[in-house]
């Protein structure tokens, strides 16, 4: 290998490195935390709560719901319903307010597990894009939408909050 072939390539991983370091500055990681639910089942009536702290940068943050589950889940999919206010933390008034209900697949039609790990498995779905201005907060309710009033095999539902820089920028 020439030496101007092996400076193209340093220069080039250079590029990309700048690039990378770049570009993360832009794209981070707002919020994110799991909550368990309670070993003997989740009740319906039992609230996983999340308060996402005032936002440093104006933007759109997406959101995506982790869910942690084992064996002892009965159904394919898990209904929930997702409670959200955004908060306007300099006037320390209420925003809006949104309420969405997801059902997610738990399993596959073949009855083959959704998501990742081995006895206790992680299926991370995306939820929305939300816009938030500088010093918005969020808080953020789950809870289960199924007709039994206490599931089991959920241990955990996480809530993860990203700052999506806009395109063209």
């Amino acid at each position: 290998m020439t030496k101007r072939w092996q400076k193209s390539i340093v220069t080039m991983a250079v590029a990309i490195l700048a690039t990378a370091t770049f570009m993360s500055c832009f794209q981070y990681t707002a919020y994110f935390r799991y909550c368990s639910t309670e070993s003997e089942g989740w009740n319906r009536f039992d609230f996983l709560e999340y308060r996402v702290p005032a936002i440093g940068q104006e933007g759109y943050y997406v959101e995506e719901i982790g869910i942690r589950y084992n064996e002892r889940y009965p159904y394919r999919q898990l209904g929930l319903v997702i409670d959200q206010t955004v908060v306007h933390t300099a006037s320390k008034r209420m925003g809006r307010y949104k309420s969405d209900t997801l059902r997610v697949d738990l399993y596959d039609e073949d009855g083959k597990p959704r998501g990742e790990g081995a006895n206790l498995k992680l299926l991370v779905i995306p939820l929305k894009s939300v816009k938030l201005e500088q010093g918005d907060s969020l808080s953020v309710r789950i809870r289960h939408n199924m007709k039994k009033t206490t599931v089991k095999g959920v241990s955990a539902i996480g809530l993860k909050v990203t700052y999506s820089m806009p395109s063209g920028d």
